[in-house]
């Protein structure tokens, strides 16, 4: 698929946004399980509304790229 129909990979994401990302791949409760994970390793309170980018990327590179998304050089 060409980069024409899909969007960049955002910098980082709120977890509203990452759980749109990826509901079509998995379930929001292991999307939200998982990231709180990240984040308690990171010492950041799961109660954070913004996903910081090396967190967001973790995800990512453990995920894989949402569909319809591409990561910008």
């Amino acid at each position: 698929m060409s980069k024409k129909n899909k969007k960049p990979l955002p910098h980082s994401v709120t977890k509203a946004e990452l759980i749109a990302m990826y509901c079509n791949q998995f379930s929001e409760t292991k999307i939200r399980n998982q990231i709180n994970e990240i984040l308690k390793e990171k010492n950041i309170s799961k109660d954070t509304k913004i996903i910081p980018h090396l967190e967001f990327m973790e995800f990512v590179e453990t995920y894989g790229l949402p569909k319809g998304y591409y990561l910008d050089d």
